[in-house]
Parts: C-alpha cells; structure tokens; sequence
C-alpha cells in the first residue's frame, strides 16, 4: 500500500462510509481488478485485505483507533509490520477467496484476524465496555396518560438471570409510543463499564370518546337535527375532568368543529401547556320516525322553499 493511502482511500470511500457503501465499493473494484479476469492480483489483494477489515465492524474499530494515533506502522499498512497469507494463486486460487468474501468469511481468514488481535485483540478485551440498553412495554389507561401515574415493573437482566423492580413514572399527557430512558437500570457492563439503559415504551390505550393528536385532544359531539338547525347549548367533559359549555350557533353544519385552548391533554414537550381540546359536531339524522315526527318533518318540508342543491341543479341544466 502507498505511503500515507489507508483502507477508506483503497476503497474510494469516506470515513463514515456506510456498510452498505463499502460493501458497493468494493463490488465494484473487485470486478475492475480480480485476476480471474485479467485484473491486477496486487490491487486485487489491496483491496480485499481493506475490505476484509472495514466489513467487520470489530476489526473496523481497532482499525479506526489505530489511525486516530497516527496510523497503522510496517509494511503495507498491516499491524506489526509485513503480513504472510499461506493461499495466493498457487493455493485454492483468487476465486475461492472472492468466494470467501461474498459468503461474509473475509479475504484473508483467520491469519488476518490473529495478526490483528495480536496487536490490538487483547487491549480491547480488557478495555471497559458499556452494557447494553434494554427495553420494555408498559400499558397504561387513557386517563392514567391524561393524568400522569407510576408502575412498579419488574424485569430482567440477560447476563445473570436476576429480577429487578423499577418505579416508572408515567407524565400527565404521556402518548403512545412515547420513551422513558432510565440511565444504568439496564445491562452490565464488562471490565468496569458502566450499564447500559433502561427503556421504557408506553403503550397508551385507546379512550371511548377522546382520541389523541400529541397533546391536542379530539372527540366527536353528536346533535339533532333540531338542535343544529334551532341552535342549543351542550355540556362538554375535558380530558382532565371539568366541563365546559358549548354553544351550537343555529345552522350548525356536520363536521363543524369548535376549539377550546388549554382543555386538551398535558404537553410533555412543553412543561406547563396543554395542547386543545376540539370538538366536531355531528349532526345525526334519526332513522325511525313516530308517526307525530313524520308528520313534523312533512309539515316542515313543505313550508321550506330553499333550494338546497340550487349548484347542482345549474351544472344539470349545462349538459
């Protein structure tokens, strides 16, 4: 490898390359340079050895770690000096080793793999490592969401088999899906790392007349047609428990929908606010009628001269 040129400059890529990125990288330079079909063994085995590293998220850190510090000392950019590879053309031949690769083996085996942890492999074993996160489910009511609880849960953790118990709290206005992180509840660490996390995911249940968009809070208002069309006054519960009075202006139209500010549920975004709540108004025509009502509704029909298709029955009249 030339003097100063790294792994990522072998394979065209950047430092932060994805594993995808790499893996395309690579694809395409090992179907450029393979010796099978004429390509350079030399640049072939340049590029498999950058491969073989940068594909192994492990092998990919200490590799990263060594350039943070100057980069990599000896011969052709391997730790420790000049490599030896018992293979090559005379043994097994190019083609099982890009088979190698392809099958997620790695260009050069284990005598890659040893040369690298003989250099770094025992540091980074001894080297603290962070426990993983873990994670749960917690169920909680409508109302529980609406006005904050706690839950005594109790998990476990992998590594030992051991029950531990934690208090959540639920906060007023909590939503579905929302996250709880709790620092070092979760997973050991090793050689003295620290644990990793607790998360929690609440999952909310769904509320017989309140529906949820974040902290703004939706019901639906059902009327008569009476009452949509004379005007009334109805009596709204809130989410948190108080009643406000609505005031239906006479010739209401279904899906007209009325907001009260600061009514809806706790916005956990913003401590302090409240997000709204809103009312859509259904007006609900009924589907049996007395033999009083209907002569009501006749009586009514026929003193009503509005036209109420009136734009409808102008588009007829042009075709």
């Amino acid at each position: 490898m030339p003097q100063g040129k790294n792994f990522y400059d072998v394979l065209g890529v950047k430092r932060d390359a994805s594993e995808k990125e790499i893996k395309s990288a690579f694809r395409k330079l090992a179907q450029k340079y393979h010796p099978d079909a004429g390509g350079d063994e030399a640049k072939f085995k340049e590029i498999s050895e950058a491969y073989d590293t940068l594909s192994n998220p492990d092998k990919r850190k200490e590799y990263d770690q060594l350039l943070m510090f100057g980069g990599i000392p000896g011969a052709g950019g391997r730790p420790g000096g000049a490599y030896t590879y018992a293979g090559g053309p005379g043994a097994g031949g190019w083609s099982d080793i890009f088979s190698s690769i392809f099958n997620g083996d790695g260009a050069f085996g284990g005598d890659w793999a040893q040369g690298f942890g003989g250099m770094g492999g025992q540091r980074a074993a001894s080297r603290p490592q962070r426990g993983s996160d873990l994670s749960l489910t917690v169920d909680v009511s409508a109302e529980d969401a609406f006005m904050g609880a706690t839950r005594k849960v109790t998990y476990r953790i992998p590594s030992t088999g051991e029950q531990q118990v934690i208090t959540v709290s639920v906060p007023a206005g909590a939503v579905d899906g929302g996250k709880l992180r709790y620092k070092r509840k979760g997973e050991y660490g090793a050689n003295g790392g620290e644990r990793g996390d607790l998360v929690v995911t609440t999952h909310v249940e769904e509320h017989p007349l309140f529906k949820r968009k974040g902290a703004d809070v939706t019901m639906t208002l059902p009327i008569s047609v009476a009452e949509a069309a004379l005007g009334c006054q109805v009596d709204v519960p809130t989410p948190g428990g108080a009643t406000v009075r609505l005031k239906v202006p006479a010739g209401t139209q279904t899906g007209k929908t009325f907001r009260f500010k600061e009514m809806g549920a706790p916005d956990v975004k913003r401590r302090g606010r409240k997000g709204a709540l809103l009312v859509k108004v259904e007006v609900e025509v009924p589907t049996r009628l007395s033999d009083a009502e209907r002569r009501a509704f006749e009586q009514l029909r026929d003193l009503d001269e509005r036209n109420y298709r009136e734009n409808v029955d102008r588009y007829r009249a042009r075709v």
